[in-house]
């Protein structure tokens, strides 16, 4: 019989994404990935509906980024704390489009209890809350429809979860136009951490360019499921020994500049 292994690592802390970047991270996310947009409104309403996702799975601690780029894991253990963070994060946006949609309807029975004509009000707070309605519906549906292969990662990670071993999946991989070094430096680092914790991974890629870039990293077709790529896990290196991509990662933060002292403002650090 089979056995998942008695504990399932956490996401690493480091590469954890910060709550003032979410925002960033959307509109990177909608431009790369989503659906393209015709309209500033349209486009709005999809960078909504990602930032959406984006809070949800960084309450959850799955959202893992660095400088211009981002990617989101799915299979880590989550902190009961944090599960009550993703909870508070679907109440208070299952709050705000309620409000959404209701603000109009209550703006227009403000205006007509003060005097403005009622039917006016009416057929005006009618039309806006369609139109907030019909943008989110829409970003929705072609966000879906460009998320379906998700449910083949899905099903592959069961199959790959029932053979034993531990797996996790990767998507919405993207990074600025100008700002490949921040990905490559990104995807070593949690290529690493899987290495150094014999983790799986399976991802799907939207662009062929995508598909080249996991194909680079070691990832290679899945037989049973068609368009889904699998990264082995690595053997457990050996003390005192890490993977290629390990030392890739670490060789890369060695040289990489130590961050400028903080200092408040107004101040001057004292030479010693």
């Amino acid at each position: 019989m089979n056995r998942r292994p008695p504990t399932v690592p956490r996401a690493p802390a480091c590469l954890r994404a910060r709550w003032r970047d979410l925002p960033r991270h959307a509109a990177l996310l909608q431009r790369r990935l989503g659906p393209p947009a015709r309209t500033r409104t349209s486009r709005a309403a999809g960078t909504a509906l990602w930032l959406l996702q984006l809070t949800y799975a960084h309450a959850q601690g799955r959202l893992l980024a660095h400088g211009g780029a981002v990617l989101t894991v799915r299979g880590p253990a989550i902190a009961p704390t944090r599960a009550l963070a993703a909870a508070a994060v679907l109440l208070a946006a299952e709050l705000a489009l309620t409000t959404a949609l209701m603000l109009p309807t209550a703006l227009g029975v403000a205006a007509a209890a003060a005097g403005a004509p009622a039917h006016w009000m009416r057929w005006s707070a009618t039309a806006a809350t369609t139109l907030i309605t019909t943008l989110l519906l829409a970003a929705l549906v072609r966000q879906l429809t460009a998320a379906w292969p998700a449910r083949a990662v899905g099903s592959c990670r069961r199959a790959r979860i029932r053979t034993g071993g531990t797996w996790w999946t990767v998507s919405n991989l993207a990074c600025r136009e100008d700002d490949s070094v921040s990905a490559a430096y990104l995807v070593h680092a949690a290529l690493a951490y899987a290495d150094d914790h014999g983790l799986g991974a399976i991802a799907t890629a939207r662009t062929t360019a995508l598909h080249r870039t996991y194909v680079r990293y070691g990832f290679a077709p899945d037989p049973g499921h068609p368009g889904v790529l699998v990264r082995p896990p690595r053997p457990a290196p050996a003390p005192g020994h890490r993977t290629g991509a390990a030392q890739a990662w670490r060789r890369r933060a060695a040289r990489a500049p130590a961050p400028p002292a903080r200092t408040r403002p107004g101040t001057t650090r004292a030479r010693r």
